[in-house]
């Protein structure tokens, strides 16, 4: 499998591409079965995820699915509570600012329904 990275030499830092922060939820496939996650941050060359249960190992393949991506790759660092995937193919640009559209509303309305909990528990509604 071919990973989307540019040409030896041109990478001043870590990353290949500019990342956008969403903490979306969404899932990976592994050979292993399907598993809950959130995507932290996107770009069109990978993505880092927060899972649910346990991390993969360094080198699974995983098919990420946040929709509308579902995107293939394999796993290039695990750590902390995290794991990076470099996508087979990079993403297009659409896709990864859809998604931060998504993340932005996704963030508003876990916000108000919090703010309804708060609001029904303080008045002895929960």
């Amino acid at each position: 499998m071919k990973h989307f990275l540019p040409p030896s030499g041109t990478l001043t830092g870590k990353r290949a591409a500019a990342r956008v922060r969403l903490h979306l939820p969404a899932r990976v496939e592994l050979l292993t079965g399907t598993q809950k996650c959130f995507l932290e941050d996107l770009s069109v060359s990978g993505a880092a995820i927060i899972p649910r249960d346990r991390l993969p190992r360094i080198g699974d393949s995983v098919v990420v699915i946040c929709n509308p991506i579902d995107a293939f790759g394999v796993v290039v660092w695990a750590r902390h509570g995290r794991f990076g995937v470099s996508f087979d193919e990079p993403l297009p640009m659409t896709q990864v600012i859809a998604l931060r559209h998504v993340a932005d509303d996704f963030a508003d309305s876990e916000r108000e329904r919090f703010r309804e909990e708060a609001r029904a528990w303080v008045q002895g509604r929960a």
